[in-house]
């Protein structure tokens, strides 16, 4: 009987980073099986979804609590097949849900497997207990994770960061204008809302009235970039028919690699625009509550990753009241206005690409987890 591994990742990201690691498993040892949950990438790999990423699509604790019910049936379906058998559950990212699935996990006698650690460091020390008693072995993007967790008496393993193989740039700027039917002569600003339909709708208005207020100064063509696993509608409810904002999917590199700038919700986005060397504006909003809530945990000053691993506030950030028409667009006006600001800013995010480390963390990661595994044997 083949091997079988239960894996889950809640949101956009996490499915991409999963499908790599599942590949590079597959490929060290054949005809292993996984079942979990996951999105659209995952399930090009050969993973049996239980549920689809776009189910659990929820942003906030005051979204959390609404839909409880909903969750507590989706961990009921992770108990059940673990206990019919699997060899190990690897979580990658998703702390929320991904905790609850490792305590249960761990009840079962099950070695659970921690892919792409939670931000502990950021704001919730109280969970590093949970990731001693529940986790069995813990592999991070970041190298100063590393250090943190040994800081807290727990072994954990830097691999480097999966989105150094993931970022391809397979064309040039030329050639991506001209197949979007993109003028070549005119900058580009992005667009970059999020890939939850909740950040959509906090984000995007003000994103387009942006775009509004900056095309009365400066001549450039804006582009959202959509997420796959939301409906085209979804925007289109906030993007007028004259207002000129050409949507692309399944283009986000590339958006992020040739835009002049770009607005972008908070999360790994910003990490990948720092990583293209892209200056943006990065906005962050959850509801009031959760705000308020998060704010008691937050250890650190900064909320966007591509700052966090900077080391200092090299882009923008604003936060709930914060994001407004007035401040996104003098903050994205002033890339236009000031060369040396725009200048330096590009030199700052240079510095990501040396932090995330060489080629090759999935097929490290896989490594660890292939050799953990006949450990267990």
């Amino acid at each position: 009987m083949p091997e079988k591994i239960f894996i889950i990742a809640g949101e956009a990201s996490g499915d991409h980073h999963a499908a790599d690691l599942v590949r590079e498993l597959k490929a060290q040892k054949p005809g292993i099986e996984f079942i979990g949950i996951g999105g659209d990438e995952m399930q090009k790999e050969g993973v049996t979804l239980l549920y689809h990423i776009s189910q659990l699509a929820i942003l906030g604790i005051t979204e959390v609590l609404k839909h409880l019910p909903f969750i507590r049936k989706v961990l009921k379906t992770v108990k059940s097949q673990i206990q019919q058998g699997v060899e190990a559950i690897i979580l990658v990212d998703y702390p929320g849900f991904n905790l609850r699935a490792a305590r249960i996990a761990k009840g079962t006698g099950v070695p659970v497997i921690y892919y792409i650690s939670p931000q502990l460091w950021a704001w919730g020390e109280k969970r590093v207990e949970k990731m001693r008693r529940f986790v069995d072995l813990l592999l991070v993007i970041f190298q100063f994770e590393e250090t943190f967790y040994k800081t807290h008496g727990i072994t954990a393993h830097f691999v480097g960061h999966p989105l150094v193989d993931q970022v391809k740039i397979g064309k040039n700027e030329a050639q991506f204008r001209r197949e979007n039917n993109i003028p070549l002569d005119r900058p580009i600003v992005g667009m970059l809302p999020g890939s939850r339909e909740m950040e959509v709708r906090n984000l995007l208005p003000v994103m387009v009235k942006t775009m509004e207020v900056l095309k009365q100064k400066f001549d450039f063509i804006p582009v959202l970039g959509r997420a796959s696993q939301l409906s085209k509608t979804l925007y289109e409810e906030y993007i007028p028919a004259d207002s000129g904002i050409l949507l692309l999917s399944s283009q986000t590199h590339y958006l992020m690699r040739y835009s002049y700038a770009v607005m972008v919700a908070s999360g790994t986005a910003t990490l990948e625009c720092g990583y293209l060397q892209t200056p943006m504006v990065v906005l962050y909003s959850v509801s009031p509550i959760t705000y308020w809530l998060g704010r008691m945990m937050i250890k650190i000053e900064n909320i966007a990753l591509a700052n966090i691993v900077s080391g200092k506030r090299v882009v923008p950030e604003f936060i709930q009241k914060d994001i407004t028409v007035e401040n996104v667009s003098s903050a994205l006006a002033r890339y236009f206005s000031e060369p040396e600001y725009y200048t330096s800013v590009r030199t700052d995010l240079g510095r990501i690409k040396k932090a995330l480390g060489k080629q090759g963390a999935s097929k490290r990661a896989a490594e660890q987890i292939v050799s953990f595994l006949d450990s267990k044997r």
